[in-house]
């Protein structure tokens, strides 16, 4: 009975985990947990295309910025994946990272540049707004939670989203 509590527990962390960073970050659309590969997919809308050149520049800035970071607090990052596919006017903006290496501050790093670089065109859910000291709760907790998904070993395909101002966590 001991394991079945361990593995029940292991999931809502996941649960948990990815409905806060939802909640802490509207500018999010969507976060799939993949655990065969132990990683965070986050994907973000924009109302418009982007063109190669766009997305290259943004790609090039970006994967810079998050290989400072790392360097910065002495991480070695086995996987960061940056993809865009276009839907009409809209382009998907994807970003893989490996949970191992991944960090509440390099998570708010990443929404800031494209925030920064795409504020205009980013799809950003205007539900309730949150006080500066629960952002700063908020981010602790979800910093707990990184770690306690990276010491579990969850085997839930988890997706998150938002829909009609509700956070909907599934099982793929």
């Amino acid at each position: 009975m001991q394991g079945l509590n361990r593995e029940g527990e292991q999931a809502n962390n996941s649960v948990s985990l990815l409905i806060s960073m939802l909640v802490r970050y509207p500018e999010l659309a969507t976060i799939n947990f993949d655990p065969r590969r132990q990683s965070l997919k986050f994907t973000f809308l924009l109302t418009r295309v982007l063109s190669e050149e766009e997305f290259g520049a943004f790609r090039a800035r970006l994967l810079d910025s998050l290989s400072a970071y790392a360097w910065l607090e002495g991480l070695d990052v086995s996987t960061t994946e940056v993809g865009l596919t276009k839907y009409g006017d809209v382009s998907v903006v994807e970003v893989v990272r490996d949970v191992r290496s991944l960090s509440q501050g390099e998570v708010s790093l990443t929404i800031d540049l494209i925030r920064g670089l795409f504020a205009s065109t980013l799809v950003v859910d205007r539900g309730e707004s949150v006080q500066e000291d629960e952002l700063a709760a908020q981010e602790e907790l979800i910093e707990q939670m990184l770690e306690d998904l990276r010491e579990s070993r969850s085997d839930k395909n988890l997706i998150a989203f938002r829909e009609e101002g509700r956070v909907l966590v599934f099982n793929k």
